[in-house]
């Protein structure tokens, strides 16, 4: 071909640029005073005509900006005058393509729209509101959610009631969905756009086209991809998506076809590489708990760190762009690259050469599996359930479970000593204080000034953490920055020197890292200004980064809160020795949640006719953002969130918090409604949740798998007919003649839940008045508890007691508190009401449907209104 592999790549990137551009003007293509004559005379050559009228006009927009920049993408591609006219043609001419360069744009845009399922008609009236007697009214169009175009009821219509505000990225509350008409703003944010732009650097294509790509994610991810057929896909996912397909469509063109030929529609020119680091439970709270709060921080974002320089490390040897990394997060990640017998060989190396790597400095307690999965225009076009774009992931992830079982199968026979010998000296040696490994004398490092000892390896997470926390930029360089210290951090000796800088020590660089810094990557952690940053080179890829909970709980002395201080516990001195005051409650609460349904949202979630591969990319990164991102808003935006809860990894779909039980236990309800709110209160996506409560130096580890039970509990909770979007946090154990039965109590986010804690609250009212609920009215419930005897009816899905005495002996009860009372006294009242409710074993005259007793919801309630008021 004739056209190199850059400029597939740059003009499949900026193909429907002008969709952004278009919506910028104040007129039609006719009279827009923005495009040029000679760009306005390519119309016959750049647009598909119908009925005597020119459709697609966006790509004259596209064509003006390559024009408006042409001094740039000459400079950068080395380009002449002829040349750069075929560059132009290449990124506008994919609706009309007149060469096979072009075709293979225009095969990329379909792929990832899906184009060559969408009904002709609707194609045709997507392009028919650019013409010019409609100019404007696809500009009225806002994006829709991506949320509510998911339904995994067969049959129920999809029909859109929200609108994505016209927005670069602000993670607040004006970017959520709304159901208001929102004011476009294209103007102002095109020539946002065009200011950033221009400071892009152009000595490098590369670097460029890296930083390009996040210009385009700022600024385009509240833009419709389509305003009939993708309203809720964004124009940068499919701006990045059909980059992708194009660079992998020319390299299985060059090196498996070998002719200027397109596959065809039973081959799989396409591989779908799926990567997931296992064990991270394990990993990160598998440490001593007296030291878990110095060393969470830095080893949750170690995770995140480890992930993101293992995707970097397989794209520099695929030679593959940032465009091809699909979605990684959550310990997870996803790369679209083409399916050539080179490709599938290195992954094959890459895989045992990473696994390599982890096992050597992790032992077997985290493991990479790596494997892929082909396909082609059979799975990007069908309409047929089993076989499907959604199918892929599905099979990739099955893949990917069954590595996990094999884990480093490969490597048994070579490294037999790391799997099989002992390594352990045994009682001679000084221990790690944080995970109890035996320490060498030359690697470790004193902690605190004290007896305890680490090795330098997790000496250098806790300061990972510390740094984290004033850190604004993330640089990444493939060697090392002598003059910026030897504090870097270079996970399993991967080729990747990661430093973590304040702008304050930037400036103090500022000479040497624009003289030497070049080739590296620099994130910001604030997209708002991350081109305006201090480090200045000439081949840098510029970037931002989500991570939620750079920032945590610090005490009087400004240090990291211990896990008792975050229960509450004050202490004397800074030495963290003598308590100043007892609190009411010493209680940690440990806090899992994730999304539901995932798995099926991906499968079946979308409908046939709506498949698309960048419609899968907006729903993977639009879920990422709320937990990467608006997370971390909602702990900022509350000084009890901020003072006593600290984010230990939130990203991708999940999260785990721990903090003060009480606070954390209003923040998982935020949170949740946040939730909600963010995916327009959609049927299809809910959040489940467990919190575990249990003393500040119970060993993490256990914490973490009782918060995992408590979730999965949530998970199989039912509530009129609906399952999961439920949340876990207390549970009773029962004890009958020697033997236990636990009841894990789940409650329904909507019905259930608020029904509970407007309950507790009506309980502390009485049990704290001046003429309250005898003192032991809660040990009464408890025994009342014990002495029905429920047992969960499945068949039912209701919990039915198996003593009936309890219900008289309650009457007796209740009745003779009651009588301490005057009739209209509010205890009275409660009282007899309750009366009521455990004899029929319902509340809200049965219009709560609920699977438990009246009897249980109060014992649950009692219970945690008397942790609030304990003392």
């Amino acid at each position: 071909m004739k056209v190199t592999r850059d400029q597939i790549y740059l003009a499949a990137l900026l193909h429907d640029i002008g969709k952004f551009f278009q919506r910028a003007d104040s007129a039609g293509a006719a009279r827009s005073a923005l495009l040029k004559k000679e760009i306005k005379n390519l119309e016959s050559r750049l647009c598909p005509q119908r009925n005597n009228v020119y459709s697609h006009k966006h790509v004259l927009w596209t064509a003006q900006f390559l024009d408006n920049y042409a001094s740039y993408f000459k400079k950068m591609l080395n380009l002449n005058e002829s040349a750069f006219d075929e560059l132009l043609l290449l990124a506008a001419a994919h609706h009309k393509p007149s060469s096979f360069s072009e075709l293979i744009i225009q095969k990329a845009d379909h792929y990832s729209s899906g184009a060559d399922r969408v009904n002709e008609e609707a194609a045709w009236k997507d392009a028919e509101q650019e013409n010019d007697n409609k100019w404007d009214a696809f500009k009225r169009i806002p994006m829709k959610s991506i949320f509510e175009g998911v339904k995994l009821d067969e049959g129920t219509a999809i029909t859109y009631h929200h609108n994505l505000p016209v927005k670069a990225i602000e993670f607040s509350e004006n970017y959520f969905p709304s159901k208001n008409n929102v004011e476009t703003g294209y103007g102002a944010l095109w020539e946002r756009f065009n200011q950033e732009f221009q400071q892009l650097n152009t000595q490098s294509f590369r670097a460029f086209t890296g930083s390009l790509l996040f210009l385009l994610e700022k600024f385009a991810t509240r833009i419709p991809s389509s305003t009939e057929h993708l309203p809720d896909v964004s124009l940068y996912d499919h701006l990045k998506t059909t980059a992708a397909f194009a660079v992998c469509l020319y390299d299985y063109i060059q090196d498996e076809i070998k002719e200027e030929k397109l596959p065809g529609k039973s081959d799989k020119p396409f591989v779908l590489i799926g990567g997931d680091l296992s064990g991270i439970q394990q990993y990160i709270y598998g440490i001593a708990m007296r030291n878990a709060a110095k060393n969470l921080k830095g080893r949750s974002f170690y995770l995140h760190l480890l992930c993101d320089n293992i995707v970097c490390y397989i794209l520099d040897k695929l030679s593959l762009f940032d465009a091809n990394v699909i979605y990684s997060s959550g310990g997870g990640f996803y790369i679209l690259a083409p399916h050539t017998k080179q490709i599938t060989e290195t992954i094959k190396k890459l895989h045992e050469e990473i696994s390599e790597k982890i096992l050597n400095r992790h032992h077997n307690d985290l493991f990479l599996s790596l494997h892929y999965e082909p396909f082609g225009e059979a799975e990007l076009f069908s309409e047929y359930k089993e076989n499907h774009i959604g199918q892929i992931w599905t099979k990739l992830a099955e893949s990917l479970n069954k590595i996990k079982l094999q884990r480093n199968k490969h490597l048994l026979k070579r490294q037999y000593e790391k799997f099989f010998v002992p390594f352990n000296v045994g009682g001679e040696k000084k221990t790690d204080a944080f995970d109890g490994q035996e320490l060498d004398d030359n690697d470790r490092k004193q902690l605190d000034g004290g007896d305890n000892y680490v090795s330098a390896y997790n000496y250098a997470l806790i300061q990972l953490g510390k740094r984290l926390k004033s850190a604004g930029y993330w640089i990444i360089s493939n060697q090392e920055l002598p003059y910026l210290g030897n504090m870097h951090f270079r996970p399993v000796n991967l080729p990747y020197y990661n430093y973590f800088l304040n702008a304050k020590e930037i400036e103090e660089q500022r000479t040497q890292l624009a003289a030497s810094a070049d080739d590296v990557r620099v994130y910001a952690f604030d997209p708002a200004n991350y081109l305006n940053n201090p480090v200045k080179g000439n081949r840098n890829i510029y970037g931002f980064q989500f991570y939620g909970g750079n920032d945590y709980p610090k005490n009087l002395w400004l240090i990291p809160k211990t896990f008792e201080e975050l229960a509450g516990v004050e202490f004397e001195d800074k030495r963290l020795e003598k308590r100043k005051k007892a609190p009411q409650l010493v209680r940690l609460g440990f806090l899992r949640m994730d999304v539901d349904n995932l798995g099926q949202i991906f499968r079946t979630g979308i409908s046939e006719k709506k498949r698309s591969f960048s419609r899968y990319c907006t729903l993977s990164r639009s879920l990422d953002y709320f937990f990467k991102g608006y997370v971390n808003r909602i702990w900022e935006s509350h000084e009890e969130y901020k003072n006593f809860t600290q984010i230990i990894y939130a990203g991708g779909d999940d999260l785990f918090i721990v903090g003060k039980w009480d606070i954390l236990l209003n923040m998982a309800y935020d949170i949740y409604q946040w939730f909600r709110k963010w995916t327009c209160y959609s049927n299809a996506f809910t959040l489940s949740g467990g919190m575990a409560i249990l003393p500040p130096k119970f060993p993490l580890l256990k914490a973490a798998a009782i918060a995992e039970k408590l979730e999965k509990a949530a998970k199989s909770h039912r509530f009129n007919q609906q399952s999961k979007n439920a949340f876990a946090f207390f549970n009773f154990t029962e004890y009958h003649q020697g033997n236990h039965e636990e009841i894990i109590f789940s409650f329904n986010w909507e019905k259930e839940f608020p029904y509970i804690y407007n309950l507790k609250n009506e309980l502390k009212k009485h049990l704290s008045a001046q003429n309250a609920l005898p003192a032991g009215f809660v040990t009464t419930v408890y025994t009342l508890m014990q002495m029905a005897r429920f047992r969960y009816q499945a068949a039912k899905d209701i919990y039915e007691p198996t003593q009936r005495q309890f219900i008289w002996i309650t009457a007796y009860q209740f009745k003779r508190s009651a009588a301490g009372f005057k009739p209209n006294d509010p205890v009275h009242t409660f009282l007899m009401q309750w009366v009521q409710h455990i004899a029929t074993g319902r509340v809200e005259n049965g219009q709560l449907p609920t699977r438990y007793h009246a009897l249980q919801l109060l014992a649950v309630a009692a219970r945690w209104a008397a942790y609030e008021l304990r003392k």
